[in-house]
């Protein structure tokens, strides 16, 4: 039921992606202010996520999630109603507090759930339907803008209508975390155990950083470049790019499952990074296609980063803690975003490819960070282990 409640929240937060040309076109906006209107919510859901991860740990799973499904209905009712750039930015806000509110607190829930032995498989199935809930919120907004009635409001009356199904769903899961009695003054921690704290921020946490910086960027300038510069205009494409920038990466578990989640982490940044040039070798063949299958094979590759990412976590600490580091987690998916601002206001200046090449470039950077500096700070994956007392054994 998590999972369910997992996949219909997080398709709201993207549903804009093949509207951003429409929204563009309708209300004059630039560059700049598409990439602000479509990471505004990241700027909602960073400290969110972390606040709700440790509220989660300390109160209850549901009394988190169930809250925030109610925001991200009322975030969809707001764009289904949108007539005003103001009302724009008043949903994508809301979006920020749901998702935030939600979704490392949603990976905690479905984990708990797991027997021990499946906490790893429960962690990467969250990591699935985190990937594909945003894959179909693009594919089909795409598909009811082009083929809808009204582009700038259809997909958002679709998605208040499974909104509905997602709370029943969460509103029927039993909690896993009761709240605690006594759980002592509240303070804001992160979950990473004593001694790996260096070694997550040097590995996971810049690897998902460009995960979303990858994707983010997919999601706003890549529409627009397709829209502007290679003249396409039929929304559905524009929305099959967004999901499968996000919704392959959904298969990734099924092919790394066994494998090193390190590796799985190096090995989709450097790939997912490279790859990111083929959008600007798109404009020198004027090919569409060229960017549908970098989307693809982009969406696929990051799915690696995500699954070692939710498998570390997932491990390495106890329940209790769990929900605070799939937050950071999620917070590290989400500020990759923040950076596709600058590239709008660099679009406007010098241009859609010059900019796009500049986001490659920045992308491998990172990527040889963590092949280089994050290896070596992080070279193990050491499992959290229950520490049984005497009196417990016997």
């Amino acid at each position: 039921m998590a999972l369910i409640g997992m996949l219909v929240l997080t398709m709201g937060t993207s549903t804009i992606t093949p509207l951003l040309p429409v929204y563009r076109s309708h209300f004059h906006l630039s560059t700049a202010t598409v990439t602000l209107l479509f990471v505004t919510y990241t700027v909602t859901v960073v400290p969110t996520m972390l606040v709700a991860g440790n509220l989660s740990d300390r109160l209850g799973r549901k009394r988190l999630m169930l809250p925030a499904m109610v925001t991200m209905t009322l975030a969809s009712l707001v764009f289904a109603l949108a007539e005003s750039v103001p009302m724009l930015f008043a949903g994508r806000v809301l979006q920020g507090l749901a998702i935030g509110g939600f979704l490392g607190v949603g990976a905690a829930f479905v984990v708990d759930h797991a027997r021990d032995q499946n906490k790893a498989l429960a962690a990467a199935l969250a990591g699935v339907f985190f990937r594909l809930g945003f894959g179909l919120g693009p594919g089909l907004a795409g598909l009811a803008a082009q083929y809808g009635p009204s582009p700038r409001h259809t997909p958002f009356w679709g998605h208040i209508a499974l909104m509905v199904l997602g709370i029943l769903a969460i509103s029927s899961a039993a909690e896993t975390l009761m709240r605690r009695s006594d759980p002592g003054p509240f303070r804001i921690r992160i979950g990473v155990p004593p001694g790996q704290a260096l070694g997550f921020m040097t590995f996971v946490a810049p690897a998902t950083f460009m995960m979303s910086f990858v994707e983010g960027t997919f999601l706003s300038v890549v529409p627009i470049f397709v829209f502007d510069t290679l003249g396409e205009r039929n929304l559905a494409i524009l929305g099959a790019i967004g999901f499968l920038t996000l919704a392959l990466g959904g298969l990734a578990p099924f092919v790394a499952r066994g494998l090193d989640p390190r590796k799985a982490v190096m090995g989709g940044a450097v790939a997912s990074s490279v790859l990111s040039l083929s959008v600007v070798a798109s404009s020198k063949v004027d090919s569409v296609v060229l960017v549908v299958a970098a989307a693809a094979l982009i969406g696929f590759l990051n799915g690696f980063i995500l699954f070692g990412g939710t498998v570390i976590c997932g491990t390495i600490v106890p329940i209790e803690e769990r929900g605070k580091l799939m937050s950071v987690l999620y917070m590290c998916a989400y500020a990759g975003t923040v950076p596709t601002v600058a590239l709008g206001y660099m679009a406007d200046a010098i241009g859609l490819t010059r900019t796009l090449l500049l986001f490659s470039l920045a992308a491998m950077a990172i990527a040889v960070f963590v092949l280089l500096v994050g290896r070596r700070l992080f070279p193990e994956v050491i499992p959290h282990r229950e520490v049984v007392t005497v009196n417990e054994a016997t």
